[in-house]
């Protein structure tokens, strides 16, 4: 009697270090979202746009979207989805680069639910293009996913007063 409990003490051993183990190699959930870091997400953004380098500034902004990301430009454009089209609507090949000189984001709220975010509010945005000065205000909202890298913007919509040479 010893020995058959003996083997099923033995035999649970095993199989609780296999679940350890397999419980290891799963992929881990993404981190709870918080509000701190959904803010950071939109600080990051600001941020990229108003870097100097024209390839980082590029690499920054994209890297900020997921892949399949819809924005909704103000003005009535057409909505763009994923993140060839985001390249293509903000960093065309050949075209002049944009230097951002101001961009501010007043969040005016932030909402949570599971892995989503939406961060809503007001920004105020003065840039260069091919050496025209344009200052536009207008209302912004992020949707973000929260994933095992981090927050990506999904999707992003602004409107816009129309814009004024400066």
């Amino acid at each position: 009697m010893t020995r058959v409990y003996g083997r099923s003490v033995w035999n649970i051993a095993i199989l609780g270090a296999l679940a350890l183990g397999f419980g290891a190699c799963a992929k881990a959930p993404p981190a709870p979202a918080d509000e701190a870091s959904l803010r950071a997400l939109d600080a990051a953004y600001v941020e990229a746009w108003l870097n100097d380098d024209a390839v980082k500034q590029e690499k920054q902004v994209l890297a900020l979207f997921d892949r399949d990301a819809v924005i909704m430009p103000g003005g009535g454009l057409t909505p763009e989805e994923g993140i060839g089209n985001l390249k293509n609507f903000w960093f065309p090949d050949g075209a002049s680069p944009t230097f951002v000189t101001h961009f501010q984001h007043d969040i005016g709220t932030v909402d949570l639910s599971g892995d989503l975010g939406v961060i809503s509010g007001r920004y105020t945005l003065s840039f260069t293009y091919e050496n025209q000065s344009i200052a536009q205000a207008g209302n912004y909202m992020i949707v973000a996913r929260n994933a095992a890298g981090g927050w990506r913007i999904r999707k992003m919509i602004w409107n816009d007063q129309p814009l004024t040479d400066v």
